[in-house]
């Protein structure tokens, strides 16, 4: 039966009547009263509809406030304001699938297309005398910000309903009513949406179909196709409740809502989780193919949708997904450079307003698309800060979307596990929110500060990703993708690092900084062993520098006072580098170390891992100082390079070391052309052996002046075996002695008693020499130290190189210098007699300023005299050679025990 048209505009006019008069409220004084609050998912019949992932028939929440008498009427306590209703987490509506209506249509007395309907709201006004209102909802035209917006219109009042998604607070959908007309007062009300609004079952409250007091019997077809709006969370997990709040025009504070889904007085659970599909896939796709290189990365997961099917089930939501990145495949440390941390200040993660994440900590971007919205959201991926994210980790990423035009902000969490003995990545986002997505593609950006690596071998490579639902979470569902690196195939078997090494200030016998670089071509095998040696000459002053020794050396943690220079390293694949330490950051350290492996001294490295938002810690590297006896060259000889720190590979790419302690590295006298030489080994084993040129100028400016004393104490006569007492004094700044020879006069000659005695060289280098080869004792005085050397001369045998056997002065001390002396016999001009010779041909370029040499006389004198050296003045011939070529030569007095007396003639 239709009602005519005099009918409808006589209840319309009692209506406009009735709300007018009941206008009246009970006043403030406190939160709005809620008589019942009521949620209801159910089919067709009326009955609770909770299959998981299905369809309801309609969806239904009915609110009515607390009320008064006055004069026989029944007034509403107060008039509600701001209604909001939080739904099921999981609970999902559709708004794509129904066409929509423009704000002009719903403002012409809700001349909606019948297409856009979605469901009714029933209102219950004061008047006892009028039956309930009915209004059809809409599907509007939203506004910006929000996602979703519905609309009626009752009695010249457009009211507008607006769906949000809860970001922050599980993520679950909210329904809203803001600032909601006084000219509208009700005691009750009820809204119904529609599982499927164009379902054929809805006809009869569709359109002119549906009267202010109800359906008026006949049925509204609508054109719109047949797709659900509605879906039940795909989750099995206890009842299903609903919470709201509501606060009123009278009181601003909020009474709230609750509600759980009952059937027979008992909870009704979401049920069927076992058939609800979720057949999810993913593909993992570098941007490079070349072996080692710096590569982007794009992660998609795909979870199809059944969102067309009104009768099938919508795809379970996805809970936990897990990527391992193939082995080889790990963080490029460049990725630091220039980058910053986003803090739980600036994500903020249970909070609905956007992230705040600083520009600089974005390393990519990210792409949702989902069923329910018209258009992708889109958003960034971000660093989390350090040890300061929601794992307390190391690397920790931010997905956070902020879609302005529909208002969904997302913000997810994902921690970030690499292996600490390889580096191998797993990325795991848990407990994601449970809205439903067709795809998901996260896209970490590529260039030369790309944050990953792609593995520095040729092949194919595999990614494991294991999904996980809602529906079944112990139902892990594994996909794998492959992709092929066949770039640059050959660099990795190559290992062709290079060095640079010098003086700052290459002046003979001035103290200058040392500055020793080694590089490495991006690609290679990495640098893992550091052996380099330096030219004779080359030395450091070690006197007043105290030594850091002990658990201080090993932790790196040692007194300033010890510094003698600082480091630098570049790391990192691409074409440039990441170099600490960075500005501000802390500053890395050379110190002089003590003993170390054997060796008399030692470096101790210290570099900060302080790059971007990271602290990896203090890297601690010990190099043994090693000094040649003989040539007293140094070589520095490291300690394995740490190839991975907390799961992150250092690729060594540029590796400084400068010693520039002020009057610590002296250079040589001698402007001979030398090399720095090395023994680079990488990782895998392989070597190489790059050296550089170094020469430095001016030695011949230096002066070259030494004094030698030549003295003998004991018995002066024929037969007698004298001791003998060499003095050599050189002023400081002079080129250093190169060569010394020593002529004695041909009245002194070798007592061959001591000849048949010496300390073999195996004797000599296991420091076990016979008390017999010793012939006394010698002591260097040198300004690079805090205390002379000295030890025992010996008498050596140096395996028939020469007729007699060396002179050697095995010096002790703060480090082990071994002056060898070749002892020979010349003859005397002229004559057939011969004269004692002894050369020292490899005198070390080390500034000495005294040396004393002091041989036995009496029954353990090497020397022995041929005639009373009382009866004639004796002399030694004596030439000295300096480390730049100049001459010291003389006919030198030898001082004797004889007394006042003159010598015979």
């Amino acid at each position: 039966m239709r009602i005519s048209a005099t009918y409808r505009l006589l209840g319309l006019t009692a209506l406009i009547v009735c709300f007018l008069a009941a206008g009246n409220t009970a006043g403030a004084g406190a939160s709005i009263g809620v008589e019942s609050f009521d949620f209801a998912v159910t089919d067709q019949s009326g009955n609770p509809s909770l299959e998981a992932g299905a369809h309801p028939f309609q969806v239904t929440t009915t609110f009515a406030v607390d009320t008064f008498e006055e004069n026989g009427e029944t007034l509403p306590s107060q008039s509600p304001r701001n209604i909001q209703v939080n739904l099921p987490t999981g609970f999902a509506g559709n708004p794509t699938a129904v066409p929509t209506c423009p704000e002009q249509k719903l403002e012409e007395a809700g001349k909606c297309p019948v297409e856009s309907q979605v469901g009714y709201t029933v209102l219950q006004a004061p008047a006892a005398e009028l039956p309930p209102l009915y209004f059809p909802i809409f599907n509007m035209e939203h506004a910006p910000g929000v996602p979703a917006e519905f609309g009626f219109y009752a009695i010249n009042v457009a009211v507008h309903l607006q769906a949000k998604v809860r970001s922050g607070e599980g993520y679950g959908l909210q329904i809203g009513v803001v600032d909601l007309p006084q000219t509208l007062p009700y005691i009750e009300s009820t809204i119904v949406f529609w599982g499927v609004p164009a379902d054929s079952s809805h006809d009869t409250m569709r359109g002119s179909c549906l009267f202010f007091f109800g359906p008026t019997g006949g049925s509204c077809e609508t054109s719109a196709p047949r797709l659900p709006f509605l879906t039940n969370p795909p989750r099995c997990a206890g009842s299903v409740a609903v919470d709201g709040l509501v606060n009123s025009w009278q009181d601003a504070s909020y009474t709230r809502l609750t509600d759980t889904i009952e059937s027979g007085g008992d909870p009704v659970a979401i049920s069927g989780c076992d058939a609800v599909p979720f057949k999810p896939k993913a593909s993992v796709t570098p941007g490079s193919s070349g072996a080692g290189e710096p590569t982007s990365l794009e992660v998609e997961l795909q979870v199809p949708q059944q969102s067309e099917n009104p009768i099938g089930k919508e795809s379970a939501h996805l809970k936990n997904v897990e990527v391992e990145l193939p082995k080889g495949m790990t963080i490029n440390p460049v990725v630091a450079d220039g980058l910053a941390g986003c803090s739980p200040a600036e994500i903020e993660l249970a909070d609905p307003a956007p992230a705040s994440c600083p520009a600089a900590a974005r390393i990519g971007s990210v792409e949702v698309v989902t069923p329910l919205l018209g258009q992708p959201l889109e958003g960034g991926v971000y660093v989390a800060s350090q040890g300061d994210n929601p794992f307390n980790s190391l690397l920790a990423l931010y997905i956070a979307v902020a879609d302005p035009q529909t208002g969904v902000v997302l913000k997810l969490p994902g921690k970030i596990s690499p292996d600490p003995l390889t580096g191998q990545l797993r990325a795991s986002f848990v407990d994601n929110p449970q809205l439903p997505f067709e795809s998901l593609k996260l896209t970490l950006k590529g260039g030369s500060r790309a944050p990953l690596v792609l593995p520095a071998a040729c092949g194919k490579y595999k990614t494991e990703v294991e999904m996980t639902s809602w529906a079944r979470p112990t139902e892990e569902i594994n996909s794998q993708s492959v992709f092929e690196v066949d770039g640059n195939c050959s660099r990795g078997g190559e290992f062709t690092p290079d060095l640079e090494a010098g003086t700052t200030n290459p002046v003979g016998g001035e103290f200058s900084p040392f500055l020793l670089r080694v590089t490495r071509p991006d690609g290679q095998q990495n640098l893992a062993k550091v052996e380099a040696t330096l030219p004779e000459g080359l030395l450091a002053k070690l006197k007043g520098v105290p030594l850091c020794d002990g658990a201080a050396a090993v932790s790196g943690e040692c007194a300033a006072a010890s510094q003698i220079g600082r480091a630098t390293v570049g790391a990192g694949s691409g074409s440039i580098p990441i170099y600490v330490p960075e500005a501000g950051k802390a500053p890395t350290a050379v110190y002089l170390g003590g003993p170390y492996k054997g060796a008399p001294y030692s470096l101790v490295v210290k570099v900060p891992a302080q790059a971007g938002p990271f602290d990896l810690g203090d890297v601690v590297v010990r190099s043994a100082l090693r000094i040649d006896p003989i040539t007293t060259r140094v070589t520095a000889e490291s300690d394995p390079l740490p190839q991975i720190l907390q799961g992150i590979p250092i690729a060594y790419r540029d590796v400084r070391v400068e010693i520039d302690r002020r009057g610590f590295m002296l250079n040589p006298t001698s402007c001979r052309k030398q090399r720095v030489t090395s023994t680079l080994t990488s990782a895998a084993g392989a070597t190489a052996d790059p050296a550089d040129r170094f020469q430095v100028a001016g030695c011949g400016e230096l002066g070259f002046k030494p004094k030698l004393a030549l003295s003998l104490k004991g018995k002066m006569n024929r037969t007698g075996n004298p001791a003998l007492k060499a003095v050599l004094k050189a002023p400081t700044g002079q080129a250093n002695i190169a060569k010394t020879t020593v002529v004695l006069p041909p009245a002194m000659f070798i007592d061959n008693a001591h000849i048949n005695n010496p300390c073999t060289r195996v004797q000599f280098e296991a420091d076990k020499c016979p008390a017999g080869s010793v012939l006394g004792r010698a002591t260097a005085y040198t300004p690079l130290l805090g205390k002379p050397l000295t030890g025992p001369v010996y008498f050596r045998s140096n395996g028939g190189d020469r007729e007699l056997p060396d002179l050697v002065a095995d010096l002790k001390g703060q480090i082990h210098v071994t002056l060898v002396g070749f002892i020979d016999s010349v003859p005397v001009k002229g004559t057939e007699a011969t004269q004692v010779r002894t050369r020292f041909q490899n005198v070390p370029d080390a500034p000495v300023s005294k040396f004393v040499l002091q041989l036995k006389g009496g029954r353990k004198g090497l020397i022995e005299n041929s005639e009373n050296l009382c009866s004639f003045a004796p002399r030694a011939k004596v030439q000295m050679t300096g480390q730049n070529g100049k001459t010291a030569n003389s006919s030198l007095k030898l001082g004797t025990s004889c007394g006042k007396a003159k010598p015979k003639k």
